[in-house]
């Protein structure tokens, strides 16, 4: 079956306007979502998950690599054709209130792409809006308010209402909880799970946090300036995970327990992630990396297969599980994803 989205060895650089600098937002980067699924990408910031993100819906051309939308090259459609087939594959983002215009009341935003593809009539679309409104679980009579006027959590109502008033199939979830306070979280990502029940939505969900991740995600990936360094089942890369880096973010995750009752030691990675301008040579992540040595600096790992539909870039993969040797050795390098 064809998926939905196909990203193929993706790549998206930035002039720096610095002595005719690069910068290497996303420098490789393959994977794809089937119908119906949540593909969760995390990673710290700076690892070019947001600029990622856009480029799957559109928003920021490639500079190399090719993006397929339900087994179509974006790349190949004409300014009218995309216009079209864009409505299918919409963003959420992460900052409710700067995703709002504050000179439109709430009806006016959500009603924004129905005026923009010019659906219906209007007053089918004050219809379709109001039913949009009640199925995020926002009360209609707040179409009349303003963003200023809406709390955060029903600012991000809002736009996940406008997100669907065209019917897509995909959402990009850019960081949708993180500018919330932790009781909204909840109710939010329950939201998210109740949609893609009754509409058949699939998502790609980006976050930093891997207990967000983890309660919405089918698969995972990991994402290190620029580069995937892991992809599997949300139970492998949260139970099970393979690169050190992964290890690294799980051992970093608070747990509400007494130190006592605490199990296994934190992983302290040092430094900061260093510049998507100059990343180092060979791993990217051996700067950081405990378990680095020469093969590290000199040569860049492969992106490999260990067993089913799991991913790896470590040369010491099979001495990453436990300190011991893996019972699952690479066995093939990726397939393009289309």
């Amino acid at each position: 079956m064809t998926p939905l989205l196909s990203v193929e060895d993706l790549r998206v650089y930035f002039p720096s306007g610095q002595r005719g600098e690069t910068v290497k937002a996303v420098d490789g980067v393959t994977f794809s979502v089937g119908a119906g699924e949540t593909f969760g990408i995390i990673g710290e910031s700076g690892s070019g998950k947001s600029t990622l993100a856009r480029a799957m819906v559109g928003l920021i051309p490639p500079t190399d690599g090719r993006i397929f939308h339900a087994g179509q090259d974006i790349a190949t459609m004409s300014g009218a054709e995309f216009a079209r087939h864009r409505r299918s594959f919409q963003i959420v983002f992460q900052d409710p209130n700067a995703a709002l215009d504050p000179r439109m009341s709430i009806g006016q935003t959500v009603r924004e792409p129905l005026d923009i593809v010019n659906a219906d009539s209007r007053a089918d679309r004050d219809r379709r809006v109001l039913r949009l409104l009640d199925h995020v679980g926002l009360n209609p009579e707040l179409a009349l308010r303003y963003p200023h006027e809406l709390s955060g959590g029903q600012k991000q109502r809002a736009n996940i209402a406008r997100a669907l008033a065209l019917e897509p199939k995909l959402i990009v979830c850019d960081e949708v909880v993180a500018a919330l306070d932790v009781s909204i979280q909840a109710d939010i990502l329950n939201l998210f799970a109740r949609l893609q029940a009754e509409l058949g939505l699939a998502y790609v969900f980006i976050t930093h946090d891997l207990g967000v991740v983890g309660h919405v995600a089918d698969r995972i990936a990991v994402m290190y300036l620029g580069k995937l360094v892991e992809m599997g089942s949300a139970d492998q890369i949260l139970h099970h995970p393979l690169h050190p880096y992964t290890k690294a973010l799980l051992s970093s995750e608070p747990l509400p327990l007494p130190k006592a009752m605490r199990t296994g030691t934190r992983i302290v990675l040092e430094g900061e992630i260093p510049s998507p301008v100059s990343p180092p040579s060979g791993c990217r992540f051996r700067t950081r990396c405990w378990m680095t040595q020469d093969k590290c600096a000199e040569k860049e790992p492969a992106w490999l297969k260990y067993g089913a539909d799991r991913w790896n870039a470590c040369h010491f993969t099979d001495f990453n599980r436990d300190g011991e040797a893996s019972d699952r050795a690479p066995s093939a390098a990726m397939p393009p994803a289309h």
